[in-house]
């Protein structure tokens, strides 16, 4: 049985994933929102909380662009044009395929990040 990985940094070097540039630039980016938030390794990708409330998690497969799970209990209440799905558990997706939008978006995640802090438990 394979050891857990003692960081998210180890697990995704373990994971090799092509997009590890955007990936750490969004890791970063986020932590850098609030002190207080948690970086933790959850459901096999880097998942990001405050409190008892989580952020958003990497979904890590595909290999050809990131996807985002926000899954904060209000994202179904914040309005901005990055955040996709109308899912009945209140989960929202955001989609970055290269690195030119993840540029482009960074500054509406931001927003939407400070968004969803405000509205921490």
């Amino acid at each position: 049985m394979p050891q857990k990985p003692v960081s998210v940094d180890e697990a995704l070097d373990r994971r090799a994933h092509p997009l590890r540039d955007q990936i750490d630039l969004l890791r970063k980016h986020t932590l850098a929102v609030d002190a207080r938030i948690v970086e933790e390794w959850k459901w096999n990708a880097p998942s990001f909380r405050l409190g008892t409330d989580y952020l958003y998690t990497f979904m890590l497969r595909p290999d050809d662009h990131l996807h985002l799970v926000v899954h904060h209990p209000s994202a179904p209440d914040i309005e901005s044009e990055i955040l996709e799905g109308d899912y009945p558990d209140g989960r929202r997706m955001i989609f970055v395929r290269s690195a030119d939008e993840l540029a482009e978006k960074l500054p509406e995640l931001t927003r939407v990040l400070h968004a969803l802090v405000a509205r921490s438990r």
